[in-house]
């Protein structure tokens, strides 16, 4: 897993994992710091992690591209 979000002045975290779920490796987007009781929750997308968070995922793929779910972009 690896941190690609970390807010300033609050607890939410975007992690980003590779799983294969038999049709190759994908990747997945856990966010943190969302509940109370620390209940992560699992997104197949970072645009839908980024607005749970109230994000912006530009500067994300900016900064990591291969993050993008598009084709080719996965290297």
């Amino acid at each position: 897993m690896f941190l690609i979000y970390d807010a300033n002045n609050s607890r939410a975290q975007i992690w980003a994992c590779r799983e294969d779920h038999g049709h190759g490796l994908v990747w997945s987007f856990v966010v943190y710091g969302l509940t109370r009781s620390g209940d992560p929750r699992n997104c197949p997308s970072l645009a839908m992690a980024c607005e749970l968070v109230g994000a912006d995922p530009l500067p994300i793929l900016r900064t990591a591209p291969f993050l993008s779910q598009e084709k080719g972009a996965s290297r």
